[in-house]
């Protein structure tokens, strides 16, 4: 098994082949002997009470600083260059879930205009009656409450709104209600299951909207 050392900053395990630490970005110092080890030359002779290497001079000391426009931020408050493999996979997460809340939102806004068009809200959901007996209901409300159409047409334009910041990556809490509104636009029925699904992806995606470090 590989060789770790602790971040003297975070206490984030690290392998000892690394010069700075993987969450905080601290520079990382391994003690062998009587004498500290160098990560930048890998000399292992400095004096443990000297800052830096008797050898490069790389500084032992300061550790790097986390700081974003907001000022310092905490390691779990940012996110690192070295979580780049799980920022890829989030990263596409997060586009899978602003399609489905933009998909959730448009077809909120269609199923809203058709139910309010004269003679077409009688077959809104008659296709999907056979396998969905919640449509035939849904289809009945519309049919005899107006303002339940008004409402989706609202929520299919409120999550349509809110996917962009889900794109931009803006806002989490307002990618979230965008989700939420999708599920309210209900979007034969399919509509909701989008916002459903990109709720859930947005989820195991919350760090992709976290600040980066510096």
């Amino acid at each position: 098994m590989a060789a770790e050392i602790k971040c003297d900053k975070c206490g984030t395990i690290n392998l000892d082949n690394k010069t700075r630490c993987r969450i905080c970005g601290s520079p990382l110092h391994v003690m062998e002997g009587e004498g500290r080890k160098c990560p930048e030359c890998g000399y292992t002779k400095t004096p443990a009470g000297e800052d830096k290497c008797i050898s490069c001079g790389w500084t032992f000391g300061a550790p790097k600083v986390l700081t974003s426009a907001a000022g310092e931020l905490k390691p779990e408050e940012c996110e690192h260059w070295s979580e780049e493999p799980a920022h890829t996979e989030r990263m596409a997460k997060v586009d899978i879930a602003g399609i489905s809340i933009f998909l959730a939102g448009v077809l909120g806004v269609i199923h809203a205009l058709l139910a309010a068009l004269p003679g077409t809200s009688d077959t809104i959901l008659s296709h999907y009656g056979s396998i969905i007996p919640q449509g035939q209901f849904l289809d009945a409300v519309l049919n005899n409450h107006l303002l339940f159409s008004a409402l989706m047409f609202a929520f299919g334009v409120m999550a349509l709104a809110l996917s962009m910041l889900t794109f931009k990556r803006s806002s989490y809490a307002g990618a979230i209600a965008g989700g939420v509104f999708g599920i309210l636009a209900i979007g034969f029925l399919f509509g909701a299951f989008f916002a459903l699904i990109g709720l859930l992806l947005l989820a195991l995606s919350r760090r992709e909207f976290l600040k980066e470090c510096h």
